[in-house]
């Protein structure tokens, strides 16, 4: 697709993209925001892990991202509060409780150890 079709795509979609945009997203200059890269994963038909040039998600931010979720859509799937998931984010840890890890684990497709490879910190500490 050209810049003008994913814009004109987007925009359609009720994200409102300008060409410019387009241009500063493919050359690196910019990237798109979390509802543009949702859209933009939509309109090109493809993973937005793909648009985030990653083989395997690897923290917790990419894991949301490449399902799609928002953070609060995901602090509510998981039974969460937005803040405190948002802090789970920022930090890279996990601090739910039996019920809400099992749920993140779900929608992730995670298994316990992936998790924690997931909340790795630099160092080796979890």
């Amino acid at each position: 697709m050209s810049p003008q079709q994913v814009s004109a795509q987007l925009n359609a979609c009720g994200v409102p993209v300008d060409i410019s945009q387009v241009h500063e997203w493919e050359v690196g200059e910019y990237g798109p925001t979390e509802r543009e890269l949702f859209a933009l994963a939509d309109v090109l038909w493809c993973r937005t892990k793909d648009l985030m040039n990653i083989d395997e998600p690897r923290t917790l931010v990419e894991h949301r991202l490449a399902r799609q979720f928002t953070t609060a859509k995901l602090a509510d799937s998981v039974a969460m509060d937005v803040v405190q998931y948002e802090q789970a984010e920022e930090r890279n840890t996990w601090t739910g409780d039996g019920y809400q890890t099992a749920a993140l684990l779900r929608l992730f497709n995670l298994t316990p150890f992936q998790l924690a490879k997931a909340t790795e910190r630099p160092g080796g500490s979890v």
